[in-house]
This record gives structure tokens, C-alpha cells and sequence, in this order.
């Protein structure tokens, strides 16, 4: 029985492990077919980059978070397992998807320290590029009054990382190599509307809040999904590390785990998308019996992963739109 599932791949892609481990693994998206559960692998990692030229017209055609264009690779995968199926507590918690730590956004009273009204947050914070952005350390959560009579309280995230605002926590890549690769695994979901299409992309540093926030969030939550991936294709239902990678992905799933607000039109559409798949997530992880009900298990696992994969596809769509 194989123990480590992506273990490797969770120290060497994702949490910068010294050069003394041995992982090797493919970076790409996966495609993920509408008419069945069975998943198609690409491992051609060679792609190149997008040709500056812009594409002809798409901005009509709408993506939804059900609808959105397949993808014409796949998320990395590694062989590198054992058979052991007992797991040590460094095993098990190089299984889990890495956060870093906030300060508490609550002030004294139990509230979230700062409030605004929605023009006070415009006025004072908005930059020129139409943009509301505070780094994790500059207390991103923040609560917006609205209403005739200022009594709607919206809790917002105006940061460009997942926060888990109880846990206080956040899912955040703070290695720029890592970023880089979020970045390019995106660029490698190109929706089936674009392919064979000149590309142009907005960077990184050019993409929102939410772009962002999506793109760093499906980096981590790969190996995560790859590790579900063995024990369904090998009905190893018995091994010890599903409960692990169910509780993460029911902490994903979590109404208390924040992605970035959105701030542009095609991030409206991109975060109800966003918040159908973290749905998924939530319901995948929350799953009782997976060993006992194995068909419903695995006709929602792949569904998560495939709707996640066109997710990654939607981004790349978004990215290549001016905002």
C-alpha cells in the first residue's frame, strides 16, 4: 500500500524543500471530461508562453462555473509513494495544505477592529488602478457599513489571499518562485474557446485580489486533490491519509474561510464561480463513509476536481481580458 501519495510533491513544489528530496512531478492542468468521470493526463510540460498579440473578440461569451471550457492538461501529479500505510505525525502533516498565521482581525470587543462605510473604503484606500488591496499584515478583513440607515454589516476581505477568519489564518505563498508557479500553472488552463488563439495575459502583479487569491489557493490545493486521486483510483479507502485530506478540504468548504472580495465586473462572475467550488470542496471533505458509499464518492470527487480544474480555466479567461 502506498503511504506517501504526493507527499514529495507537497515539500517540493509547495513548501520549498531542501535539494536532498527527490521529487518529480508535472506541472499543467488536468482535462476534465463533462460526459464521465474518467480524466484525461497531458504531461507536457514544455508549454510555451503566450504570444503578446491580443485575441480576437470573447469578452461576450459567459463562463460559468458549470459551464466553463475544458482544460487541455493537468494538475501535477508525482510517483513518489511507499507502501507503508502507517503514517508518522511529520507525514501527516505534510499532508495538510500549508497556511501562514495572521494577527487576530478582531478588536477588543469581539468585533472586527476596523470599519468603513462603503465611501470611506473608496475614498481613502482605492488607488488609481480602481484597486482596494491591504497586505496580511495590514489587516485585510474589514467590516463595511451600508444600508439607508448604516445598518448592513458586510465582513470583507481585502486582501489577495483565502483567510480563514476564525483560524485566523491564511492560504498564502510567500516564496516568489512558488507564485511564479501558481501564476504559469494558470496560464497552462487555457479554456477550450481560446485555444490556438494569440494570447495576451495581465502579469501577476497586474490580476486582482481575486485572480490572485484563486490562483494561489488551486496551487495549494493540487496536491491535495492528486493524493484523493490515488486512493480513488486505487480504492484505498482504508488508507490513513483520507481523513486528513477530507478534514482540509472541509476547512476549505469552511463559510468562515474568506476569498478576496470582488472588485471588477468579471470579478463578480468569477466569485460566485469561486464560491460554487469552495461549496464542493466543503461537501467532498464533509463526506461519511467514502468507503462504504464508494460510487457517491468518487462521482463527487471528480466532479470537485474537474469543476476546480475549469475554475483554473475560468481565471485564465479573466486574465486574458483588460480589465
Amino acid at each position: 500500500m502506498k503511504k506517501h501519495l504526493l507527499i514529495l510533491l507537497a515539500c517540493g513544489l509547495l513548501a520549498a524543500c531542501s535539494s536532498n528530496q527527490n521529487a518529480s512531478h508535472n506541472v499543467g492542468t488536468e482535462a476534465a471530461s463533462s460526459e464521465n468521470t474518467t480524466i484525461a493526463s497531458n504531461t507536457n510540460t514544455n508549454k510555451e508562453k503566450p504570444n503578446e498579440t491580443k485575441k480576437d473578440s470573447v469578452e461576450e461569451q459567459p463562463v460559468n462555473a458549470s459551464e466553463t471550457p475544458e482544460t487541455n492538461s493537468e494538475i501535477p501529479t508525482t510517483d513518489s509513494t511507499s507502501q507503508d500505510n502507517n503514517l508518522t505525525d511529520t507525514e501527516k502533516e505534510l499532508l495538510r495544505i500549508p497556511t501562514v498565521s495572521i494577527e487576530t482581525p478582531y478588536g477588543e470587543d469581539g468585533n472586527i477592529k476596523y470599519e468603513h462605510t462603503q465611501k470611506e473604503i473608496v475614498d481613502e484606500y482605492m488607488d488609481e488602478d480602481g484597486r482596494i488591496y491591504f497586505a496580511l499584515d495590514e489587516k485585510p478583513i474589514r467590516t463595511i457599513v451600508s444600508g439607508e440607515n448604516e445598518n448592513m454589516r458586510n465582513i470583507t476581505n481585502y486582501g489577495d489571499a483565502f483567510i480563514g477568519i476564525v483560524e485566523e489564518e491564511a492560504y498564502e505563498l510567500t516564496d516568489q518562485n512558488q507564485i511564479n508557479e501558481a501564476y504559469q500553472l494558470i496560464l497552462s488552463a487555457t479554456p477550450a474557446q481560446l485555444q490556438g488563439q494569440e494570447l495576451s495575459y495581465r502579469s501577476y502583479e497586474e490580476a486582482t485580489n481575486l485572480e490572485r487569491g484563486i490562483t494561489k489557493i488551486t496551487y495549494l490545493i493540487a496536491p491535495t486533490l492528486n493524493d484523493l486521486d490515488y486512493i480513488v483510483q486505487n480504492q484505498a479507502y482504508d488508507h490513513g491519509a483520507l481523513p486528513i485530506l477530507l478534514e482540509e478540504l472541509e476547512s476549505l468548504g469552511s463559510p468562515t474561510l474568506l476569498p478576496p472580495a470582488p472588485q471588477t465586473a468579471m470579478d463578480l462572475q468569477l466569485f460566485e464561480n469561486m464560491q460554487a467550488v469552495q461549496g464542493m470542496w466543503g461537501q467532498l471533505g464533509q463526506f461519511e463513509n467514502p468507503k462504504t458509499n464508494r460510487a457517491e464518492f468518487e462521482q463527487l470527487y471528480f466532479q470537485v476536481r474537474k469543476e476546480t480544474l475549469n475554475l483554473m480555466a475560468r481565471v485564465n479567461y479573466t486574465l486574458s481580458e483588460e480589465i
